[in-house]
């Protein structure tokens, strides 16, 4: 029965994997990816109400046989692109199924979250499951290049009167944070970075030095660091786990913030969490071949700092009108969600159960999903997907060889019939 179960869910995220649903690619990969969404799971899609929005995304409506309010579980069918595709070991939309993980684009991020959630949703129906409150599955269509279906959808919830009780999305999962905790932690996701996204193009007589000079510019601004609300949050809930002095510090984080920051900043994703970025992701243009020269920024800002604020500085330290800064996107920090009460609890406890060895932490998502479009309609906003992801797998998120274990699968399904009756 165990082998069936495996063999039916490994197939299932392999078939979704095959399909390249790039955002920038085209409106069939995506019909196809329905058409077997449908097929893999007939009695939720016969008994829920679906919408496609926005021509790619989808938002399901599974009615409720009581009172209780909504529950919003969020997923994208997009993927992020193939920079390196000699790289892989496996075709990157091959699915591969090969020594107990499914290879492919998608695997972790986030075709295995949508996967498990809808192969609990099918299961609990086939037991005559009937949810206290509605339910909606909310899965977008361009999540990867920051578009906008899930915020259509999240009008269209609004517009209904949906309020619900909680609203989970990808983001934080199971893993180790060696330079703070030996132990595994469950990293639940209350709030994300901002972001900003900006161009900058130069005219007239000598327009690429003007650039170069600029882009120096920026890349010498200083930002303090910091512990910001959230981070604080998280090296409390690790501080039993901790030894000596170090405990101490952490349980005090606003008054010995120093000692950890200096910690933080030893790593790439400390250093995230602790102050805003501003980093040079892009070049085009020659100017020998008489093309225009452009530079594009992406800059994360710390909750408690504001995108309008951070782009008013970036003009003073430009300051040369030749210079032209477009903003392509500008999301300021999300709000924080609160790491207590009912629909925390009920995430917690669900953790507890399926991953009994974490500890739970709250923390800041420093990159960015679709959770945050959800605010208008609810507070209690998680980024959570239910695997274990050591450092080295999460390293093959958006790279080469991106894969997602059948027992990860398995135990990520569990965990979503356990919140879908939440």
């Amino acid at each position: 029965m165990q082998q069936a179960v495996e063999k039916r869910s490994a197939r299932a995220l392999s078939l979704a994997i095959q399909q390249p649903t790039l955002a920038a690619g085209s409106d069939a990969s995506f019909t196809q990816l329905h058409t077997i969404l449908r097929e893999l799971f007939p009695l939720l899609f016969s008994t829920a109400n679906c919408e496609i929005v926005d021509g790619r995304a989808m938002l399901l409506s599974l009615p409720g046989s009581g009172n209780a309010q909504p529950l919003v579980f969020l997923s994208h069918l997009d993927v992020a692109p193939i920079r390196n595709p000699e790289q892989w070991s496996v075709g990157p939309f091959s699915g591969e199924i090969r020594d107990g993980f499914v290879y492919g684009r998608g695997a972790a991020d986030m075709k295995g979250h949508l996967i498990a959630l809808l192969t609990a949703a099918e299961m609990l129906l086939t037991n005559h499951f009937s949810p206290r409150g509605d339910i909606y599955f909310a899965f977008s269509c361009d999540e990867e290049i920051r578009g906008g279906s899930m915020e259509k959808m999240c009008r269209l919830l609004e517009s209904r009167g949906v309020r619900p009780a909680f609203v989970l999305d990808e983001g934080g999962s199971v893993t180790h944070l060696p330079t703070l905790c030996e132990r595994q932690t469950a990293l639940i996701g209350v709030a994300e970075k901002g972001r900003m996204c900006f161009t900058m193009t130069a005219d007239g007589e000598k327009s690429t030095e003007a650039l170069i000079h600029a882009a120096e510019r920026l890349q010498r601004m200083f930002f303090v660091p910091r512990i910001c609300q959230v981070t604080g949050q998280m090296l409390f809930a690790l501080a039993d786990e901790m030894s000596g002095f170090q405990r101490f510090c952490a349980a005090h984080p606003g008054y010995l913030q120093n000692r950890f920051l200096r910690k933080l900043e030893h790593t790439h994703y400390g250093c995230a969490l602790s102050r805003t970025q501003v980093m040079l992701s892009a070049m085009q243009g020659d100017a020998l071949r008489g093309e225009k020269a452009a530079m594009t920024f992406q800059a994360s800002i710390l909750p408690g700092e504001g995108a309008k604020e951070l782009l008013k500085r970036i003009q003073r330290v430009i300051a040369d009108d030749r210079i032209l800064v477009s903003v392509d996107v500008m999301d300021e920090p999300s709000l924080i969600s609160p790491a207590s009460g009912a629909a925390w609890d009920a995430l917690a406890t669900a953790i507890h159960v399926h991953f009994p060895e974490a500890i739970i932490a709250p923390y800041l998502l420093t990159g960015s999903s679709d959770a945050r479009r959800m605010e208008a309609i609810c507070p209690y906003i998680y980024r959570f997907s239910p695997f274990i992801l050591p450092p080295e797998e999460m390293g093959r998120i958006h790279g080469v060889d991106e894969r997602l274990s059948i027992e990860n699968l398995l135990r990520g399904t569990a965990f979503f019939r356990q919140m879908l009756m939440a």
